[in-house]
């Protein structure tokens, strides 16, 4: 498995816990992390910025962002 294979594994597994945190409450709404990788291929002396960060926001905003339906949903 190649790197990229690896880190693409580990965001879906993200996103699974996000989901999951988040509606059983046992996260909050907003999160982020970053984070700067010390050099960039495509600018000379130049960072790149990585960064992660939920914010709650109305369903037909989110429209425009390729928003589905929850794949997960509690049941009581």
């Amino acid at each position: 498995m190649t790197r990229k294979e690896r880190i693409e594994r580990m965001l879906h597994e993200l996103r699974y816990e996000v989901e999951i945190g988040m509606l059983q409450g046992d996260i909050d709404e907003c999160i982020g992390f970053e984070f700067f990788v010390s050099t960039s291929k495509e600018i000379p002396n130049g960072v790149v910025h990585c960064s992660f960060r939920t914010r709650p926001m109305h369903r037909q905003h989110a429209m425009g962002y390729g928003y589905n339906e929850p794949r997960l949903k509690i049941i009581k």
